[in-house]
């Protein structure tokens, strides 16, 4: 029983883990328009959720379509959207309610939201979307949310198209290219098969200049192959009925063909632009990428802004800690703020919204204000001078430019996780650092000092009673106490030079022989009972070193070997020269360092629990070894010892050069 509780139990835990893992799925999708009604529409989606406890999701079906007005109240409704707990959806497509029927299938949402249609008024072809998404049908709920009030038939907008003169004069060129061959060629071919020459004039005109040149040339080469062509010619009357259903047929091929390739070039032209815009985006990423540091990332994200668009472009650095508003990057550099736009800054800082041009919030400035925030945090500010520019930014430019400061924002918050990662790297390490210190120092300092103090009151109190040869070995243990403790403080002072950068480099030529005896000489007492063995040749060059530092670099080394050599044993020194260096091996016959930590033991402070550096030593001794042999332009490395026992300590030193000459040091 007990046993099929804990199974029990077990899986309620694996289940809700599972849960805890598994997103939350959509089960409510609210379609929105870019309409005043949207707002409502999503008011009344809210309460569905809240009411029936799902999550819900507002969708927008973009098109080629879309205005500068129907963008600020779609940011609008988005911004309401995630502000009620929703996620935002916007896919493109010329079909509506396809769309929205493919994201529902998508998402298998239980219930599919629509506002009620509005009237038509004269396109009696156009039916309302709850309409044609019941004609599809699908496996979801379809809810249509009555209006308060009943909107205004519909309109069509008033859109300004531009007609340019270079498309006029294709698709009149392209008609009196069709006509000059068709009057030559008209005696050889039949009058069906010279209306193919303006129907390829009407595909020229499409492909060169878009759908309006291809009706242009349509209508054009109607009239011309009527008036010129026909019977009775340079009349637009037909007598023959075969010339009739040719001219008919003609217009209605044009006219579809015209439509399909204009369509063609301007998804063409639409692919072109998007690849162009991925393109740029992706060196844009790049060169965030690569970019270190916050000023770098500023200087990228304004520098490129600036080139793109055309116009002056200020970052200032805005956090929540500080009261001011510093300039972080400006292109053109030195470029400053005006009043207007000063206060334009104000108003996104403390609504972290956009202000300024463009915008729901004008404040009769030049410049677009843009916050940048990351997860509720203020990064940065961006500054834009669209009111400088000849035209407003397009749609494709505003997709282009959001994406880009989206872009800029996960830079400079990557920026800041860095440096935050880093300074709490340094904080751990110098806390690591500070407590090895103290633990070294209160080991290694009041071992030799208590020796001391014991060994001088014992001298003190009980001279009387001591003999001879109890005060010499307690003076020898003083002495040599003294000595240990005095290493220490010099190794102690010598890490400080080190980490400062405090040490300054003494050359004198001095040999090898010279540097091994007077650091044996200093470790007179610690080699006591071990054997040394030296084997290098005679002839072995001077080295043009700082005689001190690579003697106490010795030192430690020699002590380190000593202190893990087993009693009796042989302590054996190497040298010789290879290619432009000298090395000299340090051998024992000690317990051995393990492979993975022949590299740990150089670092500071590190005394590992085991093999030759054990709890007896400090940490300092090789760390300075290698720092001394490095301001020398030289190395050191571990090494296993003969047979796999021991270690094979190996210091090298760069030989000077055989055209410099020895100068002997005068005291």
């Amino acid at each position: 029983m007990q046993e099929a509780l804990v199974e029990t139990m077990q899986a309620h835990e694996q289940h809700a883990a599972s849960a805890q893992v598994q997103p939350t799925p959509t089960r409510l999708l609210v379609a929105l328009s870019g309409g005043s009604e949207d707002a409502a529409l999503v008011r009344a989606a809210h309460r569905l959720a809240s009411r029936d406890h799902v999550h819900w999701c507002a969708a927008y079906v973009e098109s080629d379509r879309e205005d500068t007005q129907r963008r600020l109240m779609l940011e609008r409704d988005f911004a309401q959207v995630q502000r009620l707990g929703g996620d935002v959806r916007v896919v493109s497509g010329q079909d509506r309610a396809r769309e929205l029927l493919a994201l529902a299938g998508e998402l298998k949402v239980a219930t599919l939201l629509v506002g009620h249609g509005r009237p038509s008024g004269w396109r009696i072809w156009r039916r309302p979307l709850a309409e044609r998404l019941a004609r599809l049908g699908g496996p979801f709920d379809l809810v249509v949310a009555a209006e308060a009030r009943q909107r205004p038939r519909f309109r069509p907008r008033p859109r300004q198209r531009l007609w340019h003169w270079r498309d006029t004069g294709i698709a009149v060129s392209a008609t009196l290219a069709a006509l000059a061959l068709s009057a030559g060629l008209k005696s050889w071919l039949a009058l069906g098969n010279l209306s193919l020459l303006f129907l390829g004039a009407v595909l020229v005109s499409a492909a060169l200049a878009g759908t309006r040149a291809a009706m242009l040339a349509a209508v054009l080469g109607f009239v011309s192959f009527n008036f010129f062509l026909t019977e009775p010619r340079y009349s637009l009357a037909m007598v023959e009925d075969d010339q009739l259903v040719t001219v008919v047929v003609y217009l209605l091929v044009a006219v579809v063909a015209g439509q399909l390739a204009g369509n063609a070039r301007t998804r063409l032209l639409a692919l072109r632009a998007s690849r162009e815009q991925t393109y740029q985006l992706l060196t844009f990423s790049r060169e965030l990428a690569v970019a270190t540091d916050r000023e770098r990332v500023a200087e990228v994200g304004v520098s490129t802004l600036m080139r793109w668009l055309g116009c002056p472009v200020v970052m200032l650095e805005a956090t929540d800690e500080k009261e001011d508003l510093a300039v972080l990057q400006s292109a053109p550099a030195g470029h400053r703020l005006d009043p207007d736009a000063r206060s334009a800054v104000a108003w996104s800082r403390l609504h972290r919204r956009p202000s300024g041009k463009g915008t729901e919030q004008p404040l009769d400035s030049d410049w677009q204000v843009i916050p940048l925030v990351e997860q509720g945090r203020l990064v940065a500010l961006i500054c834009l001078a669209l009111g400088r520019r000849e035209h407003p930014p397009s749609p494709d430019e505003e997709g282009r430019i959001n994406a880009m400061l989206r872009m800029l924002a996960l830079a400079l918050e990557r920026t800041r996780l860095v440096a935050d990662l880093e300074a709490s790297r340094l904080s751990e390490e110098n806390e690591r650092l500070r407590s090895a210190l103290l633990s070294s120092v209160s080991h290694d300092l009041r071992t030799p000092l208590a020796s001391i103090i014991g060994s001088a009151s014992t001298l003190r109190e009980l001279a009387d009673q001591l003999d001879e040869a109890d005060r010499i070995e307690l003076l020898d243990g003083i002495l040599s106490e003294s000595e240990r403790l005095d290493r220490y403080i010099q190794n102690l002072l010598d890490m400080t030079r080190l980490g400062q950068g405090g040490l300054k480099l003494e050359r004198d030529w001095i040999s090898l022989e010279d540097l091994v005896a007077s650091a044996l000489r200093r470790l007179g007492p610690v080699l006591k009972g071990l054997h040394i063995e030296r084997d290098w040749p005679e002839d072995l060059p001077l080295l043009n070193v700082h005689p001190a530092l690579i003697e106490q670099a010795l030192v430690n080394v020699i002590e380190n070997a000593a202190r893990f050599s087993p009693p009796g044993g042989v302590l054996r020194l190497e040298a010789g020269t290879e290619a432009d260096q000298l090395w000299l091996a340090v051998i024992d016959r000690g317990p051995g360092i393990e492979p993975h930590l022949r590299e740990r033991v150089f670092d500071m402070f590190y005394t590992g629990g085991e093999g030759d550096r054990g709890r007896h030593g400090s940490g300092l001794g090789l760390a300075i070894c290698r720092g001394m042999l490095g301001a020398h332009t030289g190395t050191i490395v571990a090494e296993p010892g003969r047979d796999g026992i021991g270690t094979r300590i190996v210091m090298r030193l760069p030989l000077p050069d055989a055209t410099e000459e020895p100068r002997h040091h005068v005291e």
